[in-house]
This record gives structure tokens, C-alpha cells and sequence, in this order.
């Protein structure tokens, strides 16, 4: 699972960006957070179906699940951050279509994509935390609690 440096990278960042939302957000981030968190121990799970020539099928079905899921948050909660979250696990799902219509995209190219992909979903996570308790902070001085934190 952490046989290269970016593996390694992407560990380390998954836990503290976890650990902070966790901590720090609201039902929605949190949400997210776990499945996010249950994502990263899947997707080596799954690796094996597909391949640098053809698609990661396991990690694609993974992916497209994580999207449905952050799209029904986004029907769901007014939050900024979950408009760039949905779009990188938008553009996840699309790097692996892209990769289903043409098997001759280089592998690494593909593999990269995704990295960076979750390195964006993972910041709009972060910023979720932070978006949150600025709403906290705003439903507090009007004293109406019951908006931030409706349940799922």
C-alpha cells in the first residue's frame, strides 16, 4: 500500500486531513471524511481488476460510488467545498472513462490524474472543516444550532 513516495504522501495526508475534518466539521464533512477514509482502504482491495493498459475497474466502481455519494450531499447541504469536491471525484470518474474509451493513454499519466485528483478532493475536505466552523461560528452569535449540523 505505501510502496512508493506518493503512496506514502497521499497516507500521511488522507489521516490528517481525516482527522481534522473529524474533528473539525460538521455532519456533512464528517460524512465525507469516513467515506473518503473507507475509499483509501478499499481501493487497494479492488486494485487488481483492471490494469495500466485498461481501466482500474475496482478502484473505478469505488470512485463512481464516492461521487454518488458526494452528490447527494450536494442536493443536500449548502456547502461550497462540496461543489469542488464533487468535481474532482466528477473528473475521477471521467480519467477512468477516458482511459475505457482510449486503452493506449499512458499508464502513468492515468495513475498521476488520479493522484492529483484526490489531492484536490482532499483539500476541498479541509476546506469543508474550515467552512464549517465558520459556520458554526456565525449560527452561534444567532443562536440557531439546529442549521448546521442537520442529520444525514
Amino acid at each position: 500500500m505505501f510502496d512508493t513516495p506518493i503512496q506514502f504522501i497521499g497516507g500521511i495526508a488522507t489521516a490528517a486531513v481525516t482527522v481534522w475534518v473529524l474533528w473539525k466539521g460538521g455532519g456533512p464533512e464528517r460524512a465525507t471524511a469516513l467515506a473518503s477514509l473507507a475509499a483509501f482502504f478499499i481501493s487497494p482491495a479492488v486494485q487488481a481488476y483492471g490494469g495500466l493498459r485498461q481501466p482500474l475497474w475496482g478502484i473505478a466502481a469505488v470512485d463512481a460510488g464516492v461521487l454518488c455519494f458526494v452528490t447527494v450531499l450536494l442536493w443536500r447541504y449548502p456547502r461550497r467545498w462540496l461543489i469542488g469536491a464533487w468535481a474532482c471525484e466528477a473528473l475521477t470518474v471521467l480519467c477512468h472513462a477516458a482511459k475505457l474509451a482510449d486503452a493506449t493513454l499512458l499508464g502513468r499519466g492515468y495513475v498521476a490524474s488520479l493522484y492529483v485528483l484526490y489531492f484536490g478532493f482532499l483539500a476541498a475536505m479541509a476546506y469543508g472543516a474550515v467552512e464549517a466552523q465558520r459556520l458554526r461560528r456565525s449560527v452561534w452569535d444567532v443562536g440557531a444550532q439546529h442549521v448546521l449540523d442537520d442529520p444525514l
